[in-house]
């Protein structure tokens, strides 16, 4: 570092020191063009981007789950309205995975690799919605039967945690390698 401490640096405006003693980048011309923003960022829904959205739904989903299993095995009496918000969250991000899943199956259309590894990771997304549907249907009750609800869960999150080891290694699998160019429909 230079003899100036850090407190007595310049900084730019997210607080990185400035380095006086480099060269300073020549300010632009009307002949360089800057790009959009649309530019520089990628298109949400391909490659890289779709995975992380999915990435992100089965693990807000496996976390709403194995909070209700904790709500179910803890509470002394289970809250119908509670219940039934909790299992609402839970079944909305299982369906946001499915998107999320067949919006990277359209992106990696030709890869046969790919594709079978969505399958498998599909399979366990639809077995964790079908334990869903009886969960749903417990917390629909009067009197929701928490050791029931903690069954579900409990099916539900070894489902996902399948589905996520299944989906993180795809994504280790598909580092390195370039994005598909979708098709513009």
């Amino acid at each position: 570092l230079p003899a100036t401490s850090l407190a007595q640096q310049e900084t730019d405006d997210f607080g990185f020191p400035i380095d006086s003693g480099s060269a300073v980048a020549a300010p632009r011309t009307g002949t360089q063009r800057s790009r959009s923003t649309t530019q520089r960022r990628q298109r949400p829904g391909k490659g890289f981007w779709a995975n992380q959205r999915a990435s992100r739904s089965l693990r807000h989903a496996r976390d709403y789950s194995r909070d209700i299993y904790r709500y179910s095995r803890q509470a002394e009496i289970i809250s119908p309205q509670v219940a039934r918000a909790e299992v609402q969250n839970l079944g909305r991000n299982i369906n946001l995975a499915k998107k999320e899943i067949a919006v990277v199956r359209n992106g990696f259309e030709g890869n046969k690799e790919v594709i079978s590894a969505l399958a498998a990771i599909d399979k366990h997304i639809a077995k964790a919605a079908e334990t869903h549907k009886k969960l749903h249907e417990e917390c629909a009750k009067d009197a929701p039967d928490g050791h029931m609800c903690a069954s579900c869960c409990s099916d539900i999150t070894k489902e996902l945690d399948k589905a996520l080891a299944e989906h993180a290694a795809l994504i280790r699998e598909l580092e390195g390698k370039p994005a598909p160019v979708a098709k513009e429909k």
